[in-house]
């Protein structure tokens, strides 16, 4: 241990609201954004607590604890942590044998039981923050390939890569899609869509989350400026739910 990391923690309870795609009503979940302490933060914390015990000690007491632990686990015996909750062995996968053998035994893995004196401390943590999820497309990134321009300059007819996060279109096609909304000169789009210029299933050769590779279209104004907007219903994974998600991109983008 890097006895130079031994500092108290500080620490506030964020969490994260996620719309539950598998219940048909609006309801959510929270996610809780972790702090992890190490042994580190918890001598630092002894420390703070008594001067009975020195430093050096927690330390060598701790890295003594570790390795009694392992031996036990390793032995196949549960470990009942400081009355906070229990470690214990686990078999997990299937066996597919009616009479397994012992080499047909999944691997051992690890579980953990918390006690209620440890589930009571946690539920004293005050919340700090909660956010809704990030979950629309975002754009980080629009290049041109037959120039290899990012100035959001592009050339009707050519390819475009557009880099991103949650891009990948998805869903029922009359309800998304990736668009050319043309501007006016104050910069305003129709948002009745009669003037959108729409991508056929064809005009992609890439679509995931990461990245879209597309050929724009070629009926595209030389010297006009449009608003690029996705909208997609992609879930995690190959997933779809059946929630649209609107993208429209704050920088204009300009055909040669």
């Amino acid at each position: 241990m890097n006895t130079n990391l031994i500092e108290p923690l500080n620490g506030s309870v964020n969490v994260t609201i996620h719309k539950n795609y598998l219940k048909e009503d609006n309801s959510s979940y929270a996610k809780v954004q972790r702090t992890t302490a190490g042994m580190h933060n918890v001598i630092a914390a002894i420390l703070a607590k008594t001067k009975v015990i020195d430093k050096a000690t927690l330390v060598a007491a701790e890295m003594l604890f570790k390795e009694a632990i392992l031996e036990l686990l390793s032995l196949g015996i549960s470990v009942n942590l400081f009355e906070l909750g229990t470690l214990y062995p686990s078999a997990q996968g299937n066996i597919a044998s009616e009479n397994p053998n012992l080499s047909e035994i999944p691997n051992l893995s690890l579980n953990f039981t918390p006690s209620q004196e440890a589930l009571s401390a946690v539920a004293k943590a005050d919340i700090s923050m909660a956010k809704l999820e990030e979950n629309a497309p975002q754009i980080s990134m629009i290049e041109d390939l037959s120039t290899h321009k990012k100035d959001f300059t592009v050339t009707a007819g050519k390819p475009i890569r557009i880099t991103g996060r949650r891009l990948r279109v998805a869903g029922e096609a009359e309800k998304t899609g990736l668009f050319f909304a043309p501007q006016t000169e104050s910069g305003k789009i129709d948002e009745t869509e009669s003037d959108w210029i729409k991508l056929e299933e064809g005009d992609f050769f890439k679509n995931t989350n990461t990245f879209i590779e597309i050929i724009l279209p070629d009926t595209l104004q030389s010297g006009k400026n449009y608003t690029l907007v996705i909208k997609t219903s992609s879930g995690r994974g190959k997933a779809v739910n059946k929630t649209v998600r609107k993208l429209e991109y704050e920088r204009a983008i300009t055909v040669n």
